[in-house]
């Protein structure tokens, strides 16, 4: 039904347009006014509220074109979104893969994504995804075992972990430790690392890993862990694998940093040498070579490593690999 607006023009001597009459209960309006003031009503269609909630899609205005849009232009969309390339779109740069599909972040970390973007070079791999979010356990997916556990005996784990770490565990180095001696001043913290080899026949191997930084024993220590590959991962068949441990502090009385790292049973003492943009760690392999890891290029988010080691004593060296380490970003979802 066509309502009717009704406007009522005033005298030539009135000037413009002043009022207009509202077709749902015809009392005059005062312009520029959209809606009746006594019954709500649109000054134009004359619907109330009440009206619109009873009008249904299809008789309200542009309702018919909106689902006839909808019909023809829908379908294609889902299917893209579902299986075509916009899937990647929409979930990689609008962020829409946790609310798409279950995921577990753990998988997204792959070694194929170290190999590809190690291979670009260094810069490319420090773009790689998040290897974690927060809340996660570090590492990764829940295992069978802990699964089995009653809630009470999970939180009475967790618990433990936390409370040992929180011992343990400092927000910074201690204020006794002077700037100029604060060799390793922001390493602390979470890295993803690539490790890189080179076989006999000059071919790369790039195993994807972590290395995490912590003050310890009230900041007077500096302890890190060295996984190759990831803790949640099992070493690939002639994979490299590296789970070490080091815990390093400032000795006043030499003037440098000493410590050990603790790798395969066994227990080996370095002491940490500066040069210009350099940290050297040197130490011996019980019955074997000399090993010297060289941080270099340390920055804000990066730095890397050059392990090297001597079979003649010092004589020569050789390459042993390389580690490309990035600031690991913790998603907060």
């Amino acid at each position: 039904m066509k309502v009717r607006y009704a406007i009522l023009k005033a005298s030539s001597d009135a000037g413009p347009l002043a009022s207009v009459r509202c077709p749902a209960c015809g009392i005059m309006v005062k312009l520029p006014a959209d809606v009746c003031p006594i019954c709500q009503a649109n000054l134009r269609t004359g619907l109330r509220p009440s009206d619109l909630e009873k009008t249904s899609f299809w008789h309200r205005r542009w309702g018919r074109l909106l689902i006839i849009i909808v019909v023809i232009v829908g379908p294609p969309i889902i299917y893209a979104i579902g299986y075509g390339d916009l899937s990647d779109l929409l979930k990689g740069g609008f962020g829409l893969g946790s609310c798409a599909e279950p995921r577990n972040r753990w998988d997204e970390f792959t070694q194929e994504d170290f190999e590809k973007n190690v291979k670009a070079g260094y810069s490319s791999w420090q773009s790689l995804k998040p290897s974690r979010r927060v809340g996660e356990d570090p590492y990764g997916p829940e295992s069978a075992a802990m699964a089995s556990r009653t809630p009470e005996q999970k939180l009475q784990y967790q618990d433990s972990r936390s409370f040992f770490a929180g011992s343990l565990m400092s927000d910074g180095p201690s204020k006794a430790l002077k700037a100029e001696n604060n060799w390793y001043v922001g390493l602390a913290g979470e890295w993803d690392v690539a490790f890189i080899q080179t076989d006999s026949q000059g071919q790369e191997k790039i195993t994807a890993g972590e290395w995490i930084f912590a003050w310890i024993n009230g900041g007077d220590a500096l302890e890190d862990v060295l996984a190759i590959p990831f803790r949640w991962l099992k070493p690939e068949k002639d994979q490299v694998s590296i789970i070490m441990t080091s815990v390093r502090h400032f000795n006043p009385t030499k003037g440098l940093w000493e410590g050990f790292h603790i790798q395969s049973g066994q227990m080996y003492y370095f002491e940490a040498n500066r040069g210009q943009n350099q940290l050297m760690e040197s130490y011996r392999l019980e019955n074997g070579p000399i090993m010297v890891w060289v941080f270099e290029n340390v920055q804000r988010e990066s730095f890397q490593v050059a392990i090297s080691q001597s079979n003649d004593n010092g004589g020569t060296f050789q390459q042993f690999g390389r580690i490309w380490a990035k600031k690991r970003a913790i998603t907060i979802e």
